[in-house]
């Protein structure tokens, strides 16, 4: 289909790649409103990082956060104060548990900032976990774009919106840079363009550009390097585009290392080969400096800032991820079975496990998988892609066996620089294959998330749409370069589509504002109510997915009117025999369905994070009062559930 299009004129490919970039961005730009604060992935610590260095003013070295105050008249993002009115604790990871009630609203907003104290400060703000573990590249990038809306606006709520709202606009930058890649690549104009498109709509790039997240200026970054190295390519000794490699290729440094060495490694293996096929040292010096002397002053940089700071995590707890040092201690039989089981697991995740759907469009958390119409279909559409996938796999292993054998006979023939310099004359699909290799061998475990690739985006379709396909003999290549373009677009339109149906199901639901219930008009009712809570959250020990302050309680539920046989009106929450507070009521609750066996219950979920500010340390009893469906009676409370106020739970469990 792609090969019958009418080549566009240059001016043309202009317009459309403009009409695209603005199309993507304002679709990214939607979701940064729509998905409610947080919910995005990993945002809780991201954004603390970026709240930690805006509020400093620049950069921060640990060992100085101690001594660290805002400057009066800063407006105060206080990140833990925001994650709590979010209910991030709540949400997270709970797929049933909806956004706060109004979220979204003039008047959720205004409550947010108005509850903010000015000067309210927090330990960590200062000294957040990532300062310790990540480079300083997009947060420091991200803390001047909060301060330059700082000056227009004093609403931390605000200042969250322009921290996710830098990504949008990297997102413009990154398409443009894709475009101009995909022409090095010799993409005809109609197909850059095509690519270009799917990139700019594709689920996974809408959730990761609408968000805080280091990997929006990674894509950024690895793109421009690999377009300035193939600009290098064809003009070996053109000191523009080497100084703009070199930048790039510093400013990766500092923003996600392991994108740096993927595609510093790419990159330099086809600088060398060339010049070592050509045996051309001309102005080696010069242009050597240019290349590396940037990423060594922004590194030193960086090593400065984190002189004499013990790291987050320990150099053996990384090195023992993948199980590496069983396997070895196992010798021979070890290893082959390690071998076999990671081989087995990486395959089954990339077709069809974590990987697989976290790839193609599961949001949030992990927790909330993109339905294109309707769960079947949905289905219907990853099982073909999966088997795509597979047959992409055993196609691109067939090519580089051809590609291996090829340049193996050229070297025999007499010529291995010639083979070397083949081997790596593509920056772009060398750096893919290395990134493939880096999470298959050092992070081969149940971990991984598809979202790893976006910043390789770009290489990742043009090894599936140009690369792959050459396996295959005949017609049967370009079918399934036809069948795969269209199906790009197909599905990246329509994930666009869908995605909003699928973020409403997910994060709002009928009935999330809290129903007008005058609890001392209400007739009592000696009959206990029918609820159970499901999760009773005290505040976590360490920086975890969803972090509830130490002086809050999050509890969940489902809760019916069982004489009426139906959902309740409301929900109230009593702590001690007393009226504490009233919960929120609509969430999805598959538990009340499954076990009332009944679809009517679909929605007679509950959620409430208690403030225990106003009680004192030490145990509590809480139970839950549940208003009949015509909304005239409280029942009674069933069994009470006890909670510590002032206790938290440990690194990676929660009560229930």
């Amino acid at each position: 289909m792609v090969r019958r299009w009418n080549e566009p004129s240059e001016k043309t490919a202009n317009f459309v790649l403009a009409a695209i970039v603005l199309v993507s961005c304002l679709l990214a730009l939607a979701w940064v409103f729509y998905v409610p604060m947080f919910e995005a992935p990993d945002e809780t610590v991201h954004f603390e990082y970026s709240a930690a260095l805006y509020s400093a003013g620049g950069l921060i070295a640990p060992r100085d956060a101690a001594r660290l105050n805002m400057p009066p008249g800063r407006p105060n993002p206080y990140p833990i104060y925001l994650e709590d009115q979010s209910a991030v604790a709540v949400i997270a990871e709970k797929p049933d548990v909806k956004a706060p009630a109004g979220y979204g609203s003039s008047s959720y907003y205004t409550a947010v900032d108005s509850g903010a104290a000015a000067g309210a400060t927090d330990p960590q703000l200062f000294s957040p976990p990532l300062l310790r573990y990540y480079p300083f590249g997009y947060y420091l990038l991200d803390a001047a774009a909060m301060g330059t809306t700082a000056l227009f606006t004093k609403s931390p709520v605000a200042l969250f919106f322009a921290a996710r709202t830098l990504s949008v606009a990297l997102l413009a930058v990154s398409l443009v840079l894709t475009y101009l890649l995909l022409r090095r690549l010799r993409c005809r104009r109609s197909l850059a363009l095509v690519l270009t498109g799917v990139i700019g709509l594709f689920p996974m790039t809408s959730m990761l550009s609408s968000s805080v997240q280091s990997d929006s200026l990674s894509f950024t970054l690895s793109t421009l390097a690999l377009l300035a190295a193939l600009e290098v390519r064809r003009r070996p000794h053109d000191l523009r585009w080497i100084a703009v490699l070199g930048v790039g290729l510093g400013l990766l440094l500092v923003t996600k290392v392991h994108f740096f060495a993927i595609v510093g490694t790419a990159v330099g293996a086809m600088i060398v080969t060339q010049r070592f096929e050509a045996r051309d040292a001309r102005r080696w010096p010069l242009e050597a400096a240019l290349l590396v002397v940037p990423a060594i002053a922004l590194e030193s940089i960086q090593v400065w800032t984190q002189w004499g700071s013990p790291p987050l995590i320990a150099a053996g707890q990384l090195g023992e991820l993948p199980n590496y040092r069983t396997a070895l201690a196992g010798g021979i039989a070890g290893v082959a079975g390690y071998i076999g089981r990671i081989t087995t697991f990486t395959f089954l995740d990339h077709t069809f496990g974590r990987e697989f759907s976290s790839f193609w469009g599961v949001f949030g958390w992990v927790d909330t998988p993109l339905v294109l119409g309707s769960p079947v279909i949905t289905v219907a559409v990853w099982f073909l892609i999966a088997g795509i996938s597979i047959l992409l796999l055993a196609c691109t292993l067939v090519r580089l066996g051809q590609v291996g054998y090829r340049l193996l006979r050229v070297a025999r023939r007499g010529r291995p620089r010639r083979a070397l310099s083949m081997a790596f004359s593509n920056p772009v699909a060398i750096s893919f294959f290395l990134l493939a290799a880096f999470l298959f061998s050092v992070e081969g475990y149940p971990g991984i998330q598809g979202r790893y690739y976006f910043p390789l985006l770009p290489a990742v379709f043009w090894v599936a749409l140009k690369y792959a396909p050459r396996a295959l003999p005949g017609k049967f290549g370009p079918a399934l370069f036809r069948m795969q373009a269209a199906g790009l677009v197909v599905y990246s339109v329509a994930g666009a589509v869908f995605a909003f149906p699928t973020l409403t199901a997910r994060f709002y639901a009928h009935g999330r504002d809290l129903v007008p219930v005058a609890r001392e008009t209400l007739a009592s009712d000696p009959q206990p109510g029918r609820y159970q809570v499901t999760r009773l959250r005290l505040p976590e020990a360490t920086l975890g997915v969803g972090r509830l302050q130490p002086d809050r309680v999050a509890v969940v539920g489902w809760a019916i009117d069982d004489q009426a046989a139906s959902p309740a009106k409301a929900v109230f929450i009593d702590v001690d025999g007393q009226p504490f507070q009233q919960a929120v009521y609509g969430d999805d609750s598959p538990q009340a369905v499954a076990a009332l066996g009944s679809a009517r219950y679909a929605t007679s979920g509950f959620d409430a994070i208690l403030d225990t500010t106003r009680l004192a340390p030490g145990p509590h009893l809480l139970t839950v009062r549940v208003v009949s469906a015509d909304g005239r009676r409280l029942y009674a409370p069933g069994p009470p559930l006890e909670f510590v106020v002032g206790a938290s739970v440990g690194p990676g469990s929660a009560p229930s």
